[in-house]
């Protein structure tokens, strides 16, 4: 089983609305666009959680649908923050390390200054992992990240953007070895 975890996300989302200024809403649009239509999540072998800098923490099940538009997916988001949940998303305030503590699995966190692995050796389908990616376009994550992780990983030699980190940590994961 894989959980991905989009960190850190320059989105600020409460009942009343969305904060647009410096909002980055399209960062989880586009990566849960990816998560969500990956053959990982067709086999049901995947969990994808979104943490937002206010402290929200969203968690889609395999089987969530996430609408091509931009708009549909901020009112689905909206919904969600109000407590009318659409099927398959929760959402927690109590934190992103809180809802990491339980999580069974390597833990790893995506970072530039990380060791470089190929993401095709990276991964083993006999084993857990909770893979966390930085939801931002630039800086470095806010929360206690590099503490938690067991190791840290470099997939390029370039800074990339936080949806090429999660088109390719999905494609290392499928096709890894079954061993």
């Amino acid at each position: 089983m894989l959980t991905l975890v989009l960190a850190d996300c320059e989105v600020n989302i409460t009942p009343e609305g969305l904060e647009e200024e410096g909002a980055r809403l399209d960062i989880i649009h586009f990566s849960l666009l990816l998560t969500q239509d990956s053959g990982i999540a067709e086999e049901r072998e995947l969990r994808t959680l979104v943490h937002t800098r206010d402290g929200k923490v969203f968690q889609f099940d395999s089987d969530v649908k996430i609408p091509d538009s931009i708009d549909k997916f901020k009112k689905m988001m909206l919904s969600a923050a109000e407590e009318n949940q659409p099927q398959g998303i929760r959402v927690f305030e109590k934190g992103l390390m809180e809802c990491l503590e339980n999580e069974i699995g390597k833990r790893l966190v995506m970072t530039p200054k990380g060791e470089r692995i190929d993401p095709s050796e990276l991964f083993s389908r006999s084993e857990d992992y909770i893979v966390v990616i930085g939801g931002f376009s630039k800086g470095s994550f806010e929360s206690p990240i590099y503490d938690w992780a067991e190791k840290e990983v470099s997939i390029s030699d370039r800074m990339m953007k936080p949806w090429s980190v999660t088109a390719e940590t999905l494609a290392g994961y499928r096709y890894c070895s079954l061993e």
